[in-house]
């Protein structure tokens, strides 16, 4: 049985913390809902497969593709225009000699076209992606661009999204530059 598409210990440990997360800016933005009948928050996950796309990495069967999962919130100040976070767990792609864990954390500015039901929507924003690469107990952290694309079905309060997210990593010391990506299949909950 390929267990490669199941998270560890360790991931379901970040699950979990990322969702009690998730459900405590969830709570808190109901109040704010309450004073800015306006403005839309919203909280969502999804599930994905991640693109490690390292350049400099020599490791034999280097498979660059993993199971990858984010939690986001965010708020959609006007029809058009909106902002969200994110919490990513890109998997850990690897190979013979070596195993990348990712994860990271953004921000991005979201620009929206509504048509109907359907949104289609930009991001740009920046990102902070750590990368461990064990068993070589290196690591590094590296803030830089990222931005994506996607598209959501609103169902009420409900909404359906798929998106494509692009972000990158460089660091000199480890000689390690990476542009992961990751395409997500998730939902989202609005509170307005």
């Amino acid at each position: 049985m390929d267990t490669s598409l199941f998270p560890t210990r360790t991931g379901a440990r970040r699950l979990l913390t990322a969702l009690l997360a998730t459900g405590a800016l969830a709570i808190a933005a109901m109040p704010a809902q309450a004073q800015i009948p306006a403005i839309d928050f919203y909280v969502g996950g999804g599930l994905g497969q991640s693109n490690a796309d390292v350049d400099d990495l020599q490791t034999p069967n280097f498979d660059d593709e993993d199971f990858a999962w984010k939690l986001f919130g965010g708020a959609r100040i006007l029809s058009f225009f909106g902002a969200e976070l994110n919490y990513i767990d890109f998997g850990n792609p690897g190979g013979d000699d070596a195993t990348l864990d990712y994860e990271g954390v953004a921000a991005f500015g979201m620009l929206y076209l509504p048509i109907a039901m359907v949104d289609l929507y930009a991001k740009a924003g920046v990102a902070r992606v750590s990368v461990d690469v064990d068993p070589l107990n290196l690591s590094t952290d590296d803030t830089n661009f990222a931005y994506g694309l996607g598209v959501q079905v609103k169902f009420g309060q409900l909404a359906v999204r798929g998106e494509y997210e692009r972000f990158e990593v460089k660091d000199g010391d480890l000689d390690l530059s990476a542009k992961p990506s990751l395409f997500t299949l998730g939902f989202s909950y609005s509170f307005l």
